[in-house]
């Protein structure tokens, strides 16, 4: 089945462009099975947003039970998610550990394997005789993707899928509810016109878990009585159970979903020799680099195509190939794919600048400021000590950047 996005989702909160993940809104769920299925809220904090970014904390909820386990990460939270979780990697001595920025405490972690043996262990308790929705809310269903290339690592896949039924994101389920009295369904807004929770924190994939809990039980309810009326410990009811199976993704198409984004990765892969010098260039620049990539590797380009038209061509057979392009991509996007493969090409011909497309042209654009930004960039502990994680080519799945995706070792400190 074929996922690749095609609508733009505006409501998240990642730094690059739409288009490169695959938005919630770009096809309406499958829906499952009637059935017996339980429900839990359920989210993930990670060290970035890359396919090979890993896991550092993960949180289920239940009106009788939560679940809740940090993880400690081979290597270090890009700039971002430190923001965006208010967690860091430090070294203390030998070892490394995790700490929250806020509280300024050293969390207790375990290795990814542990914490996700025991997550599954939690599910197989509390979900009875029934299958599990793992309910979450994100505008470009990344959380699902990268849970499932964990839990293929570490061959615990076929385990999972016994318990687990599919994913209900209540990011598609709230668009199509709201649409007509809210702007946005980010976390926040719905929590506040919702839920009535004025100072969500989304800081912690618990809290997160439970507002998306919080925000189907309340959708599901509608207008019929207020959200919580069966109390706290009151177990799903019969309407939020259908509900969320009706919106719900079958894992099945989740692990579609994430061949697919590895094939285009690969494909994106085959144009490292003209891309990567020019991920060397600001910020502005590496998006736009990222975008005209992109649309190279969705209309199933390979390098080798493009350069053997140049052999065989020159210039007019980089024209007619990158003209099918047409279709898909804007003129001005062609115009300056030909200019970048013919100078990569023809080395006598010196490259011309990229013209970046800047959503807000007034926002300041220091050196200090791109650097900090960059998708991917490391921290300041894992530059001092490279042996604490493995060398990983970077493989972003929201700015494009691809590399292989290899199991790691076990960390250095995991409690």
């Amino acid at each position: 089945m074929a996922m690749v996005s095609e609508a733009k989702v505006n409501g998240g909160d990642m730094e690059a462009p739409a288009t490169d993940l695959l938005p919630a809104l770009a096809e309406k769920p499958l829906g499952l099975p009637p059935g017996k299925y339980s429900l839990v809220g359920w989210d993930m904090d990670t060290t970035g947003r890359r396919l090979i970014d890993e896991i550092c904390q993960i949180a289920a909820f239940m009106p009788k039970q939560t679940y809740t386990q940090y993880i400690m990460p081979y290597g270090d939270l890009n700039p971002g998610a430190r923001r965006r979780h208010n967690i860091r990697v430090v070294t203390v001595g030998r070892y490394r550990m995790l700490k929250d920025t806020i509280t300024h405490k050293i969390l207790k972690t375990k290795s990814e394997i542990s914490a996700l043996t025991d997550f599954l262990d939690w599910l197989e308790k509390e979900k009875g005789d029934s299958k599990v929705i793992l309910i979450y809310h994100e505008p470009r269903r990344l959380s699902p993707i990268m849970l499932l290339e964990a839990l293929i690592r570490y061959k615990l896949l076929d385990r999972f899928k016994s318990i687990v039924a599919g994913f209900t994101d209540s990011y598609a389920l709230a668009a199509d509810k709201c649409k007509t009295t809210v702007k946005s369904v980010s976390l926040r807004v719905l929590a506040r016109v919702l839920l009535d929770a004025d100072s969500l924190s989304v800081d912690s994939a618990l809290d997160r878990a439970t507002a998306a809990y919080r925000i189907v039980e309340h959708l599901a309810q509608g207008e019929q009585q207020e959200v919580g009326a069966g109390g706290e410990g009151a177990s799903a009811s019969k309407d939020m159970v259908e509900t969320a199976r009706v919106w719900a993704r079958p894992v099945l198409t989740e692990l579609d979903a994430l061949d697919n984004l590895k094939n285009l990765l690969e494909r994106q892969n085959t144009f490292r020799p003209v891309f990567a010098p020019l991920l060397r260039a600001a910020r502005p620049e590496r998006k736009r680099v990222t975008q005209l990539r992109r649309i190279l590797a969705e209309a199933g380009f390979l390098y080798e195509q493009l350069r053997d038209a140049w052999e065989e061509h020159k210039l007019t057979g980089l024209e007619k190939q990158l003209g099918l392009l047409s279709v898909s991509a804007k003129e001005e996007d062609i115009k300056e794919l030909i200019e970048i493969f013919d100078c990569h090409f023809d080395p006598t011909k010196e490259p011309k600048g990229l013209k970046p497309r800047l959503s807000n042209r007034n926002r300041p654009t220091s050196s200090a400021g791109e650097t900090g930004e960059a998708e991917g960039s490391t921290s300041d502990s894992q530059k001092s000590s490279p042996q604490n994680s493995p060398t990983k080519i970077s493989n972003d799945v929201s700015a494009g950047d691809t590399s292989q995706i290899e199991a790691a070792p076990e960390p250095v400190a995991a409690n």
